[in-house]
């Protein structure tokens, strides 16, 4: 599954004093072809997040794989008090659905893309 981990790229966008106005996360992703993909995490986030869990959720199966572009907009005024950066996930709506109740191991900490925001937010 390490093929599935995204490239992730980060750009600032200031205003013309330069001051922060938002966050672009873009992301691209090699996935199954026949995927369908959906996206989660752009908004408000609770104060007490270091990293916002951006996640990537897509539901295909075929053997053959393809690159998927998917961008976040993070708006400063959505960004929490203790917030550093986003944390990229990619995950299997098919396992998902599969997984559980109860079972937190689709949410690993550990995994995913860390990227720090740059700048004074």
């Amino acid at each position: 599954m390490e093929k599935l981990v995204p490239y992730v790229n980060l750009e600032t966008v200031k205003d013309k004093n330069g001051k922060i106005e938002k966050f672009v996360v873009r992301t691209v992703s090699y996935l199954p072809k026949d995927s369908t993909i959906t996206k989660s995490g752009e908004g408000e986030v609770a104060d007490n997040v270091y990293y916002r869990p951006l996640h990537i959720i897509y539901n295909g199966t075929s053997e053959e794989f393809d690159y998927f572009g998917v961008d976040f907009t993070i708006e400063r005024k959505d960004v929490g008090l203790l917030e550093r950066g986003v944390n990229v996930k990619v995950k299997n709506a098919n396992v998902m659905t599969r997984s559980t109740e109860g079972d937190t191991s689709n949410d690993d900490e550990n995994t995913g893309t860390v990227i720090e925001y740059e700048g004074d937010i």
